[in-house]
């Protein structure tokens, strides 16, 4: 199998996906600021740099990046941010984060999370990068957290989980992040099937996809065909997507009880529309996320 770019270096649109919450932290207006104050720590000083001159780090959200997909990484790190601590203040034992790449949650929530483990799964060399990172900025990395080198694509979640100390049969929050539309079909049902399987009831899926319509070549949504467009060049092509209102059956299927599924639409209303209607800002349309739980 020819390997691909992503099992050569780190993933570049995890890098681009922390950059962006970093320059997002940066900003002062309550609407477009992003609770991710750890997510500097990786930034190169070019980075740095960017995102600390006002008018650099606009050119950069506003310019730079697909239409709307700022707006988008922070509904999603709000969304998800709200499934990490709803889970562990309802006494879940263990998180999963297939394709953590520069996930930054087990170091922002470190005391809310004591009770938990939680296991950071994936790519060799994003993961490597990470822990050079970290190593290198002294940081307080908390005992609970296991770094899990993955490929998805080859290697059995399940195995290689319960390798590292996972459990099965308790309570589990997997917050699937950024990762599923990067995998092949068979990948994400396994990932899918494995989770059903060995979690507790009631254990709680978070995770985002791509519309397939967008795999297609899109051009109905706000910004999709330039996100399709800018992660073809970073040599992470989209490959998996669901369409239209096909998510619940197919989560049905797979042994899940959907709860909420937001849409663009929908994470516009929720975090960028000012109370007399005005849509403030416009959230990238080839993405949705879904919160789900085992049956």
């Amino acid at each position: 199998m020819t390997a691909r770019p992503i099992e050569k270096r780190s993933s570049r649109t995890a890098a681009y996906t922390c950059v962006s919450r970093a320059a997002l932290n940066r900003q002062q207006d309550p609407v477009l600021h992003c609770p991710d104050d750890v997510s500097q720590v990786f930034l190169p000083m070019a980075a740095r740099v960017l995102i600390g001159v006002p008018p650099l780090r606009k050119l950069f959200l506003k310019h730079l990046a697909p239409p709307g997909i700022p707006e988008y990484v922070l509904a999603r790190t709000r969304i998800f941010d709200s499934a990490f601590v709803e889970a562990l203040e309802g006494g879940f034992s263990q998180v999963v984060l297939p394709g953590a790449g520069f996930d930054t949650r087990a170091l922002r929530f470190a005391e809310r999370s004591r009770g938990a483990r939680v296991f950071e799964l994936d790519i060799a060399t994003t993961q490597e990068a990470k822990l050079g990172i970290y190593q290198r900025k002294h940081a307080s990395l908390p005992d609970n957290l296991v770094f899990v080198p993955i490929d998805f694509d080859t290697q059995d979640i399940g195995r290689t989980l319960r390798a590292a100390g996972y459990n099965d049969g308790v309570k589990t929050l997997f917050l699937w992040e950024g990762v599923a539309m990067y995998l092949t079909e068979d990948a994400v049902l396994g990932t899918l099937d494995f989770i059903s399987n060995s979690a507790a009831k009631a254990s709680m899926l978070v995770f985002d996809y791509v519309l397939a319509s967008v795999l297609r070549g899109g051009g109905q949504l706000h910004g999709d065909r330039q996100a399709a467009g800018t992660v073809a060049k970073a040599g992470e092509s989209w490959t998996f997507g669901i369409e239209e209102g096909a998510v619940g059956q197919l989560l049905l299927e797979h042994g899940f009880e959907m709860c909420s599924h937001y849409t663009a639409a929908d994470m516009e209303r929720m975090y960028f529309t000012a109370t007399d209607g005005t849509v403030l800002h416009r959230v990238n349309g080839s993405h949705c996320i879904v919160t789900a739980v085992v049956r």
